[in-house]
């Protein structure tokens, strides 16, 4: 739908009859309360906070809500200071993640060594090990711990911070040039006659009835709990 058609779709699900006995709303108010509804029917989407409890990715539904919003972005880390940040650390500031950032789905890194024969550097991108502030210890202290570079594999410890990210290394054996971050972006904000709703096509009536839903609650309309059985119902 193009913003004018999603407009009508509202003014139709408040208005069931010709009297339009509801107040009447300018365009940007509907825009204003079609964004707020975009806003959260992203993260229902995202977080699973949805009557079928299913998360983006948990469900082809749920992946092709999202999908059209789906970006990855490439950083490269700073090596950090070893006075003030964690030992054999490379830091992702936050002042460098993307303008559109959103939401965080999952990161890679590409580590950097010299192959154990031929001395030739290798450049391999792979996974990172998952680290919260109370099982870092634990993890950086493991010997075996999969941030320690063996068989030419390894996966760096990554911690969130109010930096941004850190990335832990062992410490001699290989380093890390590339961060790459798969994160959802920041929705179109739609404006009448400007921009349109840039979600997938098949969302937009989901969009329409949130958006009805919330009006009919802002106006205090005896259709709200009757529509408020109903909407929980889409999928």
């Amino acid at each position: 739908m193009t913003t004018a058609e999603m407009h009508t779709a509202v003014k139709m699900g408040l208005d069931k009859s010709e009297a339009l006995s509801l107040p009447a709303f300018q365009a940007e108010e509907l825009d204003f309360w079609l964004n707020d509804s975009i806003d959260r029917f992203i993260k229902t989407r995202y977080s699973g906070n949805n009557m079928f409890l299913k998360a983006f990715e948990q469900s082809q539904k749920r992946t092709d809500d999202l999908r059209t919003l789906i970006v990855e972005a490439r950083m490269v880390p700073a090596a950090g200071n070893p006075v003030f940040d964690k030992p054999h650390s490379y830091i992702v500031d936050s002042a460098d993640f993307p303008t559109d950032y959103m939401l965080f789905l999952n990161d890679e890194v590409t580590i950097s060594f010299p192959h154990s024969i031929t001395g030739d550097t290798i450049n391999l991108r792979s996974g990172v090990t998952e680290c919260t502030s109370d099982s870092y210890f634990t993890k950086v202290s493991d010997p075996y711990g999969e941030h320690i570079l063996h068989f030419d594999t390894a996966r760096p410890l990554r911690l969130f911070s109010e930096k941004g990210i850190e990335l832990i290394t062992d410490g001699n054996n290989y380093s890390i040039p590339y961060y790459y971050m798969r994160y959802i972006r920041k929705p179109a904000v739609i404006e009448t006659g400007a921009v349109d709703c840039d979600l997938p096509e098949h969302t937009h009536s989901e969009i329409v009835e949130m958006t009805v839903n919330k009006l009919l609650e802002n106006i205090e309309s005896p259709r709200y709990q009757t529509h408020t059985v109903e909407l929980n119902k889409i999928e």
